[in-house]
């Protein structure tokens, strides 16, 4: 019988093995490509220890085999010119790595959602994570329309007074444009109590988005941890994946204070594997 364990060695330990500081000494076959609607992703958020180290995110991000990020401020800051854009974006293409969107960010004021979408332009990119204000909502509408860039609106979890999980992103963008939509984190919604699988078939259609993350409980203050070391159902999202039709980015996102490179390079791994057993 295959066991989990045996899907993340399939899936991670190659890649484990060409990241200079996790050198093993094991015989890795390589993962299986099981085609999908979706990309595999890394959210920048997950790189918070490298900061604006860009080669240090490429060599980790080529060693996992993973070629889709989208960027915080820390790695392209905000008010990056456009020969500092062209640079970070040029560094990433070069290495073969899309950078297809940029965020989370804040958007309290007119503007802050002006300077977003100006930032996003310069980048080239087509979506922004955002985490706006009520206030600024049918301004961000507004630019969305204006300059063609999709919204993916952030849940945060329980703290979040204003989006906790995407039911309330969708009350207050049903009646929008189609390009305001949603990004899923499926670690705050399963920590609002929640089953991301069903949130997702429910919003399946204003889902731009999705940060992938592993939870130790399905409480307020459930940790973020290696994927397959928590309490979430894998196989049961990944098939509501298949049955949603989602077709953007599922951006895996490990949170810690240290090295991320072991921690993601299993949580890759693990993932793929669920794909996998998910077939």
């Amino acid at each position: 019988m295959t066991t989990r364990r045996d899907f993340v060695k399939l899936a991670g330990v190659s890649a484990l093995a060409s990241i200079p500081l996790l050198q093993t000494q094991v015989a890795a076959k390589p993962f299986a490509n099981v085609k999908r609607s979706f990309n595999i992703g890394i959210a920048g958020y997950t790189f918070l220890a490298y900061n604006n180290n860009i080669d240090k995110i490429i060599e980790v991000m080529n060693a996992i085999e993973v070629k889709n990020i989208s960027l915080k401020n820390f790695q392209l800051p905000y008010e990056s010119n456009k020969q500092q854009t062209d640079e970070v974006i040029g560094k990433f293409k070069a290495a073969g790595i899309v950078v297809y969107g940029l965020g989370v960010i804040y958007l309290k004021t007119e503007k802050e959602v002006d300077n977003a979408f100006s930032y996003a332009q310069l980048a080239g990119v087509k979506i922004i994570i955002a985490a706006p204000a009520y206030g600024v909502l049918s301004y961000v509408e507004k630019k969305a329309k204006e300059y063609n860039i999709k919204v993916a609106i952030h849940n945060h979890g329980p703290e979040d007074k204003l989006f906790p999980d995407i039911d309330k992103i969708f009350e207050k963008i049903q009646a929008m444009d189609p390009r305001m939509g949603i990004c899923l984190d499926i670690g705050h919604s399963f920590r609002c109590g929640n089953d991301p699988a069903a949130m997702l078939l429910k919003y399946k259609d204003r889902i731009f988005d999705m940060h992938i993350k592993d939870v130790d409980s399905p409480v307020e203050k459930g940790n973020t941890v290696i994927n397959g070391h928590g309490k979430m159902n894998f196989i049961s999202f990944i098939k509501a994946l298949d049955e949603s039709g989602y077709s953007g980015t599922c951006s895996l996102e490990y949170e810690q204070k240290g090295d991320p490179g072991l921690g993601l390079a299993e949580s890759v791994g693990h993932f793929r594997g669920m794909l996998t057993c998910a077939s």
